[in-house]
C-alpha cells in the first residue's frame, strides 16, 4: 500500500475528516487507490484514505486552484511550505494530492494496521536498530526472540547485542502478511533475504497493542528459507 508521512498537527485534522487535500514536492510517486498516512512522530498513528486524483502545478497556482487565494498569499504558503521542504520555491512544481475523509471499513483497517506494523517493523531493520530510547518502548517488558541458529533470547540480551553491533548487514524485507488476533494481538509474517538475495529467511513477530507504548513487539522468529519458498 502506498504510505506517507504526515505531522501530528494535520494528523488531527485529517483523522477529524477536515483534511482532504495534501500538497507534495519531490517525493514518491502517488497514484489514485488506497493511501495510509503515518504519523512521522509515532508510526502506530495512522489514518487510511482513497486518493481520487492526483494534479501537478506551480506552487504559485496552488492557493487559487483551491480557493484559498486570500488564506494563502503568495509569501505565506511559501513559508509554510519551506517548514518542510527548505529549497521549494514558487515556481517549483508540486503534486496536489485529493483524497477522500478516512476510511472505516473492515478491509481499510486491516490494511491501515498492516502499513503501521510494517513500518515500526522495518524501523527496527534500519534506522532505530541501536535507538536504545526506541528499542525500549518498543520491544515489550516480557520480549523474547528464536534466532536463525536456533537460540533463544531474552528482552536484555538482545538489546545488549543491538547497542554492540557494528557493521550491520542491509537486508531486504517483502512479502508482508498480517493475522490478526483480537484486537490487541497481530502477527506479521514477512521474508528478509541480504540485497543479493543471499541468507533468506521467513520472519513472523508477534506485535501486542499497549495502552501506554502503542504496538510492542512481544516475540519474534527467524528460520531460515527452505530452497525456492
Amino acid at each position: 500500500m502506498q504510505m506517507l508521512n504526515i505531522v501530528p498537527r494535520l494528523m488531527t485534522a485529517l483523522r477529524a475528516g477536515e483534511k482532504r487535500h495534501t500538497i507534495r514536492w519531490q517525493e514518491q510517486k502517488i497514484t489514485p487507490g488506497p493511501l495510509c498516512y503515518v504519523s512521522n512522530e509515532d508510526p502506530a498513528t495512522w489514518v487510511i484514505v482513497d486518493v481520487a486524483q492526483v494534479v501537478t502545478m506551480p506552487l504559485s497556482s496552488v492557493a487559487r486552484y483551491l480557493g484559498k487565494g486570500d488564506e494563502w498569499p503568495d509569501a505565506v504558503l511559501l513559508a509554510g511550505m519551506q517548514e518542510h521542504y527548505p529549497a521549494i520555491q514558487l515556481d517549483s512544481q508540486v503534486e496536489v494530492i485529493h483524497h477522500s475523509a478516512p476510511r472505516q471499513d473492515e478491509r481499510a483497517l486491516h490494511l491501515a494496521l498492516l502499513a503501521a506494523l510494517t513500518v515500526l517493523e522495518c524501523s527496527l531493520h534500519h534506522e532505530k536498530r541501536h535507538d536504545l530510547a526506541w528499542l525500549d518502548q518498543r520491544l515489550h517488558p516480557e520480549f523474547k526472540e528464536i534466532t536463525l541458529s536456533g537460540t533463544l533470547l531474552n528482552r536484555e540480551q538482545i538489546i545488549a547485542a543491538l547497542m554492540n553491533e557494528e557493521n550491520a548487514q542491509a537486508i531486504i524485507s517483502s512479502d508482508f502478511q498480517l493475522m490478526e488476533v483480537g484486537t490487541q494481538h497481530a502477527i506479521l509474517l514477512y521474508r528478509t533475504a541480504q540485497p543479493d538475495g543471499s541468507r533468506a529467511a521467513l520472519r513472523s513477530s508477534h506485535w501486542v497493542l499497549s495502552a501506554a507504548h502503542g504496538w510492542q513487539m512481544i516475540f519474534h522468529q527467524g528460520s531460515t528459507a527452505a530452497a525456492g519458498s
